[in-house]
């Protein structure tokens, strides 16, 4: 009897330190990144030890959701070792191969906090809900200060603004939907509507086109999708809600960056994309980034892929603003992908992508849902999965949003 109490206990006790980690690590993921790291490995080693603890309590209902993070991640892994083990060039301080373990250590943490949250089904809800909260406040006051101290993006901690947009948007959705789930009353509709324009807001003063576009609509499609049940007063409130942002910020904001996005277009086709600008530079990394890929449809190495690069451009003599941040990663997640781990790590990414966003709009998981769709729209014209402080943060959260649905719809979730 007294060592099945103290199991009890020593499971309650890592349970709540793996929880509490985690959600300590999505918030300062915008505050404080060495904070963020060490946390997100706290998490990892306090899972761990529960599952050696109770390594007899096996949990298969969620295997596969985290077999989806799994397959991603030892894609990149295999990949990694594959082009690099024994060769010259071999490091441990490769992007891929660290954003591929990373959501292995995501997998493990997932596992665990799945096999033990139903045994503490009230204080999970509380923990999950307060902390995503204070971590929406904490980042949302902390991208303020920087605002009114004249930087000149918003960029939080992460020090790069595009980065900071996709991971922030994807928080603040989180957040919107969860009290959007919870009860549907004036109180919390206002709630929502606050979060949806002061988000927005930051969002702006990052300067990333892709997500102050893609914002409003990934939050109506999931509005759409998953809460027609609030009629049509709620959609109409929040269609008004994004006209009048949309017609305040249009001088100011949009049209600047309407203007910027045509002249550098128009660029790029001028010069043959030989002239440097943001959009410039990533039209000319995608045109001879399907070059190499057709060359080379099962991959290479990353230094193979630069050789490509300059190939093409010494043959052709147009896009060489390619070669700028080639070697960072080509500003769209399934080409950077494809060009190094071929067709093959493609279509496991694009398999990544199907299964969760179905399975969200199946189990009516709004909270993945967004999460999911902030992933694809921002891998569009970015890398998610190569940033290791945003492949924890959206990792994390993709656990935390699975948790949520499964504690608060039980029945809909255990149905799978």
């Amino acid at each position: 009897m007294l060592i099945r109490r103290n199991t009890a206990q020593l499971r309650t006790v890592f349970y709540f330190l793996t929880l509490v980690s985690a959600m300590l690590s999505i918030m300062l993921t915008f505050i404080d990144i060495k904070a963020a790291k060490v946390l997100f490995y706290w998490s990892f080693y306090f899972s761990l030890a529960g599952i050696l603890f109770n390594r007899k309590d096996v949990d298969r209902s969620r295997l596969w959701f985290l077999a989806m993070l799994a397959i991603l991640g030892a894609s990149k892994l295999i990949w990694f070792y594959w082009e690099y083990y024994g060769g010259p060039d071999y490091t441990t301080y490769n992007d891929y191969m660290n954003a591929g373990k990373r959501l292995l250590l995501v997998c493990v943490t997932g596992y665990w906090l799945f096999s033990q949250m139903q045994h503490f089904r009230a204080k999970s809800i509380l923990c999950i809900k307060y902390g995503l909260l204070t971590a929406f406040a904490a980042a949302t006051a902390y991208g303020f200060w920087q605002y009114f101290s004249d930087m000149h993006r918003v960029e939080f901690a992460l020090d790069r603004a595009t980065i900071s947009a996709y991971g922030y948007a994807m928080l603040s959705m989180v957040v919107l939907f969860l009290l959007a789930s919870e009860k549907h009353s004036p109180g919390s509709m206002l709630c929502c509507l606050a979060i949806f324009l002061l988000s927005w807001f930051v969002l702006m003063q990052t300067g990333t086109r892709n997500m102050m576009a893609a914002y409003p609509l990934i939050i109506l499609v999931v509005g759409v999708l998953q809460f027609r049940h609030f009629g049509l007063k709620s959609l109409l409130a929040i269609l008004v809600a994004v006209g009048v942002l949309v017609a305040l910020s249009y001088k100011p904001i949009i049209k600047p960056k309407l203007d910027t996005t045509f002249q550098e277009y128009t660029l790029y086709n001028q010069s043959n994309g030989n002239e440097n600008g943001s959009l410039t530079t990533r039209l000319a990394m995608w045109q001879v980034g399907w070059w190499c890929l057709s060359a080379h449809p099962l991959g290479m190495k990353s230094e193979d892929r630069t050789a490509c690069f300059q190939r093409y451009v010494d043959t052709y003599h147009k896009d060489s603003v390619s070669m700028l941040y080639e070697k960072v990663h080509l500003h769209n997640e399934v080409l950077d992908t494809a060009s190094l781990q071929g067709i093959q790590g493609a279509v496991v990414l694009l398999m990544f992508y199907l299964s969760l966003v179905v399975y969200a709009l199946r189990s009516q998981n709004s909270l993945l849902l967004a999460v999911m769709l902030g992933v694809i729209v921002s891998g569009l014209t970015d890398v998610v999965f190569i940033s290791r402080e945003l492949t924890v943060c959206v990792a994390l959260m993709l656990v935390v949003c699975e948790m949520w649905n499964a504690l608060t719809r039980p029945r809909i979730t255990h149905s799978d």
